[in-house]
């Protein structure tokens, strides 16, 4: 079955034209705009450099099969007295400001939403678990934090790699809504992955995302628009991804786009 891709048009000298046509001026994945719902300046307007508060009901909840659980209620047994962290209108903190704080790992609890905030430099030494959380706000704010794996799920997880050399290891989201953020220099140099109904991965720092993009989610948007990013492959199935390569250099490592509508590069892997 023949694979649907979207023509694009770009303007150049005046004159409409489409991307295809423009192809042998340019690098092998040249910079095409988004789809007009989902444009390059919507990736911050998606979300800030912040972490975004909880603010759906359904991040309050246990969305798998079984009971459901009152994330406010809960959240005192779980999290404070279990001493992990402490809870803010049913979400448990976990804060870790000083220079290299939290070294051990940090593991939230089951079943209700979870932040992790890593501000100091080197902080968050270990691996980061908030696979069985409702939902998760992972914030690698200090030089160097996050250095091991960092994994989440639930209905939604962002993970914000703000600071220099943040989230060395392995990304992996397995939320419904996933949102990565590798925004300065040589953010996010292992590899990242997600999967679920949406996944947007935002590779505007320097180098970041040099351990290159997976994604396995129905709906996919992935820009490299730093230069030196996604030195490694950047791929992707599910009903349809877009991906921007628009850093000088960036995606030398390949684009692979298996998925049935292919936005911003050509549908071919190699």
């Amino acid at each position: 079955m023949k694979r649907a891709v979207r023509r694009r048009w770009m303007v150049a000298g005046g004159t409409l034209v489409t991307t295809a046509a423009l192809l042998g001026a340019a690098c092998t994945f040249p910079s095409i705009s988004y789809r007009d719902d989902a444009a390059t300046t919507g990736l911050e307007a998606q979300a800030g450099d912040g972490v975004a508060p909880f603010d759906s009901a359904s991040d309050r909840d246990v969305r798998d099969a079984g009971p459901r659980i009152d994330a406010l209620a809960a959240c005192p047994a779980l999290c404070e007295e279990a001493g992990i962290g402490v809870c803010d209108a049913g979400t448990c903190g976990i804060v870790c400001t000083a220079a290299d704080t939290c070294p051990d790992p940090v593991a939230c609890p089951a079943g209700i939403p979870c932040s992790i905030t890593c501000t100091g430099a080197g902080s968050c030494a270990s691996t980061i678990d908030c696979a069985g959380s409702s939902a998760c706000d992972v914030a690698c704010v200090g030089a160097g934090a996050c250095k091991l794996r960092v994994t989440c799920g639930g209905s939604r997880c962002k993970v914000a790699c703000l600071g220099a050399n943040t989230c060395a290891g392995p990304v992996v989201c397995n939320a419904d809504a996933c949102d990565v953020r590798c925004k300065n220099p040589d953010s996010c140099a292992g590899p990242v992955s997600c999967s679920g109904p949406s996944c947007l991965v935002d590779c505007s720092g320097a180098r970041a995302c040099g351990g290159g993009v997976t994604s396995r989610a129905a709906d996919t948007i992935i820009g490299c628009t730093g230069d030196g990013t996604c030195g490694q492959r950047v791929s992707c199935t599910g009903a349809e991804c877009s991906v921007t390569c628009s850093g000088v250099p960036s995606c030398e490592g390949g684009v692979c786009c298996d998925a049935g509508t292919c936005l911003g590069v050509r549908p071919a892997c190699k």
